[in-house]
């Protein structure tokens, strides 16, 4: 099935972006985290039942009918719902599916019928509480059972002033359902990659690793002289210091903020360590107030961190190439 095809398109696509996740994320208080997550296992479960249903639809049917006949028109009126709300947490209520606008008309339909037959039987009313029986605006429906088989259904509507004969094909609207559904979750797929390629394109003449390897007067090992007053210790110290402070920036323009960010885990912990180190360098700048024992273990951990993290930025570049 296309659906179940690019569904695992997009759960991969959204797992590996480097902001669309995040994003989705950042908007958890207002509910768009879990209904992304929500629809997405969705599809997929309902992606299993209808496959499932096209499988086995002959056991199904000499088992139980209508409990089959239920169960695949549910999924498909769930499935929906899914891609819609899929949409939503995505992009905004205004990505929405319209059931009412003309390109969706196919979608309604498998819509109307569900709700005809099996959503509400005895009572369906199509302007909601502005139905009128006598508009013939008010339905109720029986299912011909002699009809009832694998391949699909007859039932009548009745109404106010006339009766409605009409016949259902399981594997037509299995097929319009994953037709247009299918081209819905593609235009998904195609504005979470342009979104992507947009969010990159903003970094590519900007590589994070080169800011430690350019050339300078100041060093790492120049701050022991820290200890025996070198004149380049401290500024070699700030300039670290700044670009480090860079390089965070950087990284949280690219990723989302420290701290909210699903991407870079391994990153985030080399960050940890080099804000604490660079803190405790700066209270011993600051004060005066230090043993040489303990600020040389610093530096050390410094020097370390930022060869640590020279590794990292180098990853990153890479994933930012466009």
């Amino acid at each position: 099935m296309l659906v179940t095809e690019i569904t695992h398109q997009i759960r991969e696509l959204f797992n590996s972006s480097t902001i669309k996740k995040t994003q989705v994320y950042s908007r958890k208080q207002s509910g768009d985290w879990n209904q992304f997550c929500a629809a997405l296992d969705t599809l997929e479960d309902t992606c299993l039942a209808i496959e499932d249903f096209q499988k086995n639809s002959n056991d199904l049917f000499i088992k139980n009918p209508y409990l089959a006949t239920y169960g695949l028109l549910q999924a498909l009126f769930i499935q929906q719902d899914a891609v819609n709300f899929l949409k939503i947490s995505l992009f905004g209520i205004s990505k929405k599916i319209n059931c009412t606008d003309n390109k969706y008309s196919e979608l309604f339909k498998i819509r109307q019928v569900r709700n005809e037959t099996i959503g509400h039987p005895v009572k369906k009313e199509n302007r909601g509480n502005k139905s009128k029986y006598e508009n013939d605006e008010i339905t109720s429906c029986t299912i011909d059972r002699s009809s009832l088989s694998k391949d699909g259904f007859r039932y009548r509507l009745w109404m106010h002033s006339k009766t409605e004969s009409k016949t259902i094909k399981f594997a037509d609207i299995i097929s319009q359902q994953d037709k247009h559904l299918g081209n819905e979750l593609e235009m998904v797929m195609k504005e979470i990659q342009k979104e992507e390629k947009e969010h990159k394109t903003k970094f590519k003449n900007e590589k994070l690793a080169d800011l430690l390897n350019k050339p300078s007067l100041y060093q790492i090992n120049l701050i022991y002289g820290v200890q025996w007053g070198h004149p380049l210790a401290w500024p070699s110290f700030n300039h670290y210091h700044k670009l480090y402070k860079k390089i965070k920036r950087g990284l949280e323009n690219r990723y989302g903020k420290f701290g909210e960010t699903l991407r870079i885990p391994g990153t985030e912990e080399v960050i940890k360590k080099l804000d604490y180190v660079f803190g405790k360098i700066e209270t011993f700048q600051q004060t005066g107030n230090f043993e040489n024992y303990e600020l040389e273990v610093y530096i050390d951990a410094l020097d370390a961190g930022i060869n640590e993290l020279k590794t990292h930025l180098a990853e990153v570049d890479q994933e930012f190439e466009i």
